[in-house]
């Protein structure tokens, strides 16, 4: 049997045997102390590959054979020693072996058919369609590796067979379209951009989609933090080189990554690595340049309130007749985590150091998906419940014109009507002044106090009660007439203290966050807080009160992002009509 020790393999000696260390994992090879001095005496031999009469040989004792033998066959069944003889494929003469000596280590050390991996390497057809230091880069790699056919054009005027393909869109150096790929044709894409970079192995031609929303989003991400950005041509030699190592993984079939990007960022050349949806032709969120594509709810059964294309877009829904409790506040932020991560979120969380955050918490968030920055804010009691105020109001404003948020579909839909509902009442009348004793709490007037005494508000209440839902609407005003807030609540009582929390909110904020919190102009706060009871009665009011028959309720959620892939939460255009 002969064998060969795969290279990155350590040895050290431990009170039982030998530790034994590889790719990661470990193990004990058991035996008497003089072990590791038998395997660190012949490791120039297992390194360069031997056999077990080689072994015996060197130690000039017939009696080690039977150790010997036990020896290398535990290692081969533990993956540490390659069998040769168990190979399809010799190994190259000593010529190539020594030109190609890193790929060969790098297969030796990770295939289980090192010298098969190497021949196919040898054999493949790669072209590179680009130009630019990526292109150049990738095309010279890919030569070291070993590939043998491989060519670089700047336009698609050479014909691509069925092979591999490296596609290069490099900023500074603009080529033309590429040819067509035909089918069968394996891609790994490159973006070398003004201050960022990505590399992809794709599944199949039409995975471009989604690599160009991760392009999008990428670049949004670090136009708002300079340290992000990744210098020329320094970041475009890198994805070159890592484009030819993609290619060499999907080869070999080791390390490959389908469908996922590598993110070349940061001063230092840091590389991250992001997932990229499997279907990106199913998306129906907001795609890289900001413009959300319509996606109806699923069909209802013939006979029952379901989902249709009409209303200029929208479909109707079916109300939800059961709604859920929505976890805590700190539980939804780690939910919707996706949302905020980085590189691939639609929103970034801003840095809000120099915002007060008493008596309640503030927080801003930027949306990264349309041709220009545009921020959102929230506030809460407390951070995280701030946190998701703000991912909320980031969530309406992606949704575009009657967008509504809700951390379920019931609270969603409910926030649509509400705020719908609201805008109506507004014009309707008056309403009815809330004096000192209609506050309804020790907490309103708690509330109501600190506007008058702590930020100098002299405020006057308006309540409207919502036929509808039978729920109550209240406005507070200041004496020149501005409209501090506008809140909806269960109950009169509830609608104040939301109201004047609101109030207070944005009173306590600078002049840009003060103007983020007034962009709706009427708030539904409680349905962060709200019990799933009211929610329900809520709904079902919907469908039954004479005030609205007539009316439908007509919603379209959207439920992917080019880049995030399936959304956290329940957002999209509600509309009463």
């Amino acid at each position: 049997m002969r064998v060969k020790l795969r290279p990155g393999t350590h040895f050290a000696p431990v009170r039982q045997g030998v530790h034994v260390a590889r790719d990661g994992e470990s193990f004990v090879l058991s035996g008497p102390p003089t072990l590791y001095t038998v395997l660190d005496s012949r490791l120039a031999e297992l390194s360069d590959g031997t056999d077990v009469d080689a072994l015996v040989a060197a130690f000039g004792s017939e009696s080690a054979r039977p150790v010997l033998d036990r020896i290398l066959r535990t290692l081969v069944d533990r993956d540490v020693l390659l069998d040769l003889d168990a190979l399809t494929t010799p190994a190259p003469d000593g010529a190539t072996a020594a030109r190609y000596a890193e790929t060969l280590a790098y297969l030796e050390a990770h295939s289980p058919d090192p010298y098969g991996d190497f021949a196919r390497l040898r054999g493949a057809r790669v072209r590179v369609l680009g130009s630019g230091p990526a292109a150049e880069t990738a095309a010279r790699s890919l030569r070291r590796h070993g590939v043998a056919d491989t060519a670089a054009f700047s336009d698609g005027s050479e014909p691509v067979d069925p092979g591999w393909a490296v596609l290069i869109a490099d900023h500074e150096h603009p080529s033309g379209p590429p040819a067509t790929l035909p089918p069968g044709t394996r891609v790994v894409a490159v973006h070398a951009g003004e201050h960022v970079a990505l590399v992809a192995e794709l599944d199949n031609a039409t995975g471009t989609t989604a690599f160009e929303a991760a392009v999008h989003r990428a670049a949004a991400w670090v136009a708002g933090d300079p340290e992000a950005g990744a210098p020329r041509p320094l970041s475009a030699v890198l994805a070159g080189a890592l484009a030819a190592r993609a290619v060499l993984a999907g080869l070999t079939d080791l390390d490959r990554s389908p469908q996922r990007a590598t993110v070349i960022h940061g001063r230092q050349l840091r590389a991250t690595r992001i997932p990229l949806p499997d279907d990106p032709a199913a998306q129906d969120g907001p795609t890289g340049d900001g413009v959300p594509a319509a996606a109806g709810l699923p069909s209802a059964p013939a006979g029952s309130p379901g989902t249709s294309g009409d209303g200029e877009g929208l479909g109707v829904p079916v109300l939800p007749t059961e709604d859920v409790d929505p976890p805590g506040t700190e539980e939804l932020l780690a939910a919707w985590t996706p949302l905020t991560t980085r590189w691939t979120g639609l929103v970034r969380r801003g840095r809000d150091l120099d915002l007060d955050q008493l008596p309640f918490s503030l927080e801003t968030v930027e949306l990264l998906t349309g041709p220009a920055p545009a921020r959102a804010a929230g506030w809460g009691p407390d951070r995280a419940a701030a946190g998701v105020g703000a991912l909320l109001a980031a969530a309406r404003r992606l949704a575009g014109p009657d967008g509504a948020a809700g951390a379920t579909e019931g609270r969603w839909l409910l926030d649509g009507v509400l705020r719908q509902l609201g805008a109506e009442l507004l014009l309707g009348g008056p309403g009815d002044r809330l004096g000192w004793d209609g506050l309804g709490s020790a907490e309103g007037r708690t509330l109501l106090g600190l506007l008058e005494s702590w930020f100098g508000r002299t405020v006057e209440l308006t309540h409207r009660r919502c036929p509808v839902l039978d729920w109550s609407l209240v406005t507070v005003t200041e004496q020149d007439g501005t409209v501090t807030a506008t809140e909806w609540g269960e109950t009169p009582a509830t609608a104040t203290r939301s109201a004047l929390a609101a109030a207070v909110a944005r009173a306590q904020a600078d002049p840009e966050v003060r103007g983020l919190l007034a962009e709706q102009p009427v708030g539904t706060s409680v349905l962060e807080t709200c019990s799933v009871t009211a929610v329900r009665l809520a709904l079902s009011r919907l469908g039954t009160e004479p005030a609205v028959r007539g009316r439908t309720v007509r919603a379209r959620r959207l439920t992917h992002d080019p880049v995030t892939g399936q959304l956290p939460l329940h957002c999209g255009p509600v509309r009463l009509s």
